[in-house]
């Protein structure tokens, strides 16, 4: 039997190991989660042969990680060890990795198209048959320094009449508004007038040839067109939305009137109550037109015509589940991830627009 005073000893020594022991613990497990704070997502995900490892040293202290464990959870080790004992291997985690030529197309989509985001890039994507997740392209423009666009999320609104209203009947719904451009002429500079029309349910565009002068003469005459247009897109116009702009004449509502329609105006200074039109009209200038000066309208009609005939049959949209509206009566092309490297591109006004497809088989 050992002395009181020695064992006294022992056990303080004991304590003062212990305690260094749990302090050495304790600042080990701090780094860990100083480490984990700093990563995507605040998670670590761990290979098998990193798994194995982990679970190999686990078994020298019975798997008892209670204290110690800071990598993973409590949970999840748990199901690890299960797993071990049944004999099930660990697969793989995580998403599955894009291929080289994959990853390059995306690069050069971000690289010859300055104004495209990533949500752009997804669209354009679908129409060649391929996938890639939004995370996935935003990590591989930020792995080349390609700043994506910032991602800009719709307001969470009640679904007010208003909404129900263009719901109920957007496939027989046009929205209208006029947009102006500066022509630089001999004489001075003058703002010409343009008027657009989107069909709600297809997105499909229609726009009027410019003027100085939109008079009542000249809105009757755009009324009496798009009304030819629909005609042949087979697209009924029981409702037309505009605002209160003075150039929407009463002989251009007259022309849209009917028994169980007609024209529909929004509300006075709310925009958003016409937000397809104004889309449009944002989407035109931002792309296209405010990167050209103009010096007469039928250079400014070129411009919007070009553009409305790429808008219309390639251009993807997110309400059509990223497909162009000239290819809605089509079925969807099957998801291909093969040979991206015999991507093509056809371009418009300069390089401005771009559409890209492959051969077909």
């Amino acid at each position: 039997m050992l002395p009181k005073w020695l064992t006294a000893l022992l056990v303080l020594l004991h304590e003062a190991w212990s305690a260094r022991r749990d302090a050495h613990i304790r600042f080990l497990k701090l780094q860990v989660e100083m480490l984990r704070e700093r990563l995507p997502g605040n998670r670590v995900i761990l290979s098998p042969v990193e798994r194995r490892w982990l679970m190999k040293i686990g078994a020298e202290i019975d798997h008892k990680v209670e204290d110690t464990l800071g990598i993973v959870t409590v949970k999840t080790y748990r199901r690890w060890l299960r797993e071990e004992q049944v004999g099930r291997e660990p697969g793989r985690v995580g998403r599955p990795r894009l291929t080289k030529s994959l990853r390059e197309l995306i690069v050069r989509l971000a690289r010859e198209n300055v104004g495209w985001g990533v949500r752009r890039i997804i669209g354009e994507l679908k129409k060649l048959a391929m996938k890639a997740s939004r995370s996935s392209i935003r990590r591989v423009l930020v792995d080349e320094n390609i700043l994506p666009d910032p991602e800009r999320q719709a307001p969470n609104g009640t679904m007010t009449p208003w909404r129900t209203f263009i719901k109920i009947h957007m496939n027989v719904m046009l929205a209208t508004d006029f947009f102006c451009k500066t022509i630089w002429t001999p004489l001075g500079k003058k703002t010409a007038y343009v008027l657009a029309f989107i069909h709600l349910g297809s997105r499909q565009v229609y726009v009027s040839s410019s003027t100085y002068h939109p008079t009542d003469k000249w809105v009757r005459q755009q009324a009496r067109n798009v009304s030819m247009w629909a005609e042949d897109e087979g697209i009924d116009i029981r409702f037309l939305i505009h605002d209160h702009d003075g150039k929407f004449t009463k002989g251009f509502d007259a022309h849209f009137q009917r028994d169980d329609g007609g024209p529909v105006l929004t509300p006075i200074a709310a925009p958003i109550a016409n937000c397809f039109a104004e889309s449009w009209i944002s989407h035109f200038k931002r792309e296209v037109l405010n990167h050209f000066f103009c010096f007469n309208l039928k250079y400014l009609d070129y411009i919007s015509r070009n553009y409305t005939d790429y808008y219309n049959e390639f251009r993807p949209h997110q309400g059509l589940d990223n497909r162009p509206p000239a290819s809605l009566n089509e079925p969807p092309p099957d998801l291909d991830t093969s040979a991206p490297e015999h991507v093509h591109r056809r371009t418009w006004l300069g390089g401005l627009l771009s559409h890209y497809y492959r051969n077909a088989a």
